[in-house]
C-alpha cells in the first residue's frame, strides 16, 4: 500500500470518527457519510491486490494508483460536514481585517470594481481548469517519473489538503461571497455558468481558510517543474491565474491564498522527509 493511500485511510477514519461523535452530541445530519467512508476505506484496502493483477497494463495501473486524488475530493466533502463541529462563530471579519492590515485595502472589494465579461470568463476558466490539471499532472508524472513520481505528488497533495481541512474546522470562515453581499462577478458566458453549477453542487460554506485549492496549486507548481519545462509552461500560467481567480470570484480572501501557499510550501519538505525511505526511486 502506498503512503498516500495510508494517509487517505487514516484521514477518512479520523474525520468520520469526529462526525460520528458529532451525531451523538448534536445529531449532525451528515452522519450518512460514515457508512460511505467505511465503503471507501474498504476499497482502498483492497486496491493493492487489484493493482498487482494489472501491473503490465499502464492505463489501469495509473487509474488504480491515482485513486487517492478522488479520495481527497471526498475528504473535502467530509470536512465540510464538520466545519461547525467546534461551534465557533464565522471568522470572516477577522480575515477581512487581516487583508486590510496586510495590503492596506481589501482585495475582494477592489477587484469587484473591475469585472468585464471577458475577464470573468478567463478567471472562471482558470478556476475550472484546476481539477483537470490535478489529474493531468498526475498522469504526466506517472509517465515521465514512474510510480515514485506519482506517489510523491499524491502524498504531498494529501498533506496539503489535510492541513487545510483541519483548519476549516479550527478557523471556520464562510468566504467573501457570503460575507460581502453582491460582489460575485455576474458577467461571462460558458465558464461563468459552469462555475454557478460548481458553487451550488460542489462547494460549501466554511471551506475558506486556508485555501486548499491554492495549497494544492503550490504543490502543482513545484511538481510541474519536476515534470519538465514544457509541462511547467502550461501549468504555471494557469495556476497563477487560478490564484487570482479565487479572490476575483469571491471564493477566498487574499489571506486565504497566502495561507494556502504557505501550507503547500510546507507540505513539500515534510513529504520528502516522510517518503525518503518509503518510495524506492524517489528523487
Amino acid at each position: 500500500m502506498f503512503p498516500a493511500e495510508k494517509l487517505i485511510i487514516l484521514s477518512i477514519s479520523f474525520f468520520s470518527s469526529i462526525l460520528l461523535v458529532d451525531y451523538f452530541l448534536r445529531r449532525n445530519r451528515e452522519v450518512f457519510l460514515v457508512p460511505v467512508s467505511l465503503a471507501i476505506i474498504l476499497v482502498f484496502l483492497y486496491v493493492p491486490q487489484i493493482r498487482q493483477r494489472y501491473a503490465e497494463n499502464q492505463a489501469r495501473l495509473f487509474l488504480l494508483s491515482a485513486l487517492t486524488l478522488p479520495g481527497y475530493a471526498y475528504l473535502y466533502k467530509l470536512a465540510g460536514a464538520l466545519v461547525q463541529f467546534l461551534r465557533r462563530p464565522w471568522q470572516d471579519e477577522l480575515l477581512a481585517r487581516l487583508d486590510l492590515a496586510i495590503f492596506g485595502f481589501n482585495p475582494n472589494l477592489a477587484l469587484s470594481g473591475f469585472q468585464p465579461a471577458w475577464l470573468t470568463e478567463l478567471m472562471m476558466f482558470s478556476y475550472l481548469a484546476y481539477l483537470p490539471l490535478v489529474a493531468g499532472l498526475a498522469y504526466v508524472l506517472f509517465r515521465s517519473r514512474g510510480q515514485a513520481g506519482l506517489q510523491s505528488y499524491a502524498f504531498t497533495l494529501g498533506l496539503a489538503y489535510l492541513t487545510c481541512f483541519l483548519f476549516f474546522i479550527l478557523v471556520p470562515a464562510s468566504s467573501p461571497r457570503f460575507y460581502f453581499q453582491g460582489l460575485a462577478p455576474e458577467g461571462g458566458l460558458i465558464f461563468r455558468r459552469l462555475m454557478n453549477l460548481v458553487e451550488t453542487s460542489a462547494q460549501y460554506r466554511g471551506g475558506s481558510f486556508p485555501s486548499a485549492h491554492c495549497a494544492a496549486g503550490t504543490v502543482m507548481l513545484y511538481f510541474s517543474l519536476k515534470a519538465g519545462k514544457k509541462v511547467a509552461l502550461v501549468v504555471i500560467p494557469l495556476i497563477i491565474l487560478f490564484f487570482v481567480s479565487t479572490v476575483y470570484g469571491q471564493y477566498h480572501y487574499a489571506v486565504d491564498v497566502l495561507a494556502g501557499i504557505m501550507v503547500g510550501l510546507a507540505a513539500i519538505p515534510v513529504s520528502k522527509m516522510v517518503l525518503r525511505d518509503r518510495l524506492p526511486g524517489l528523487k
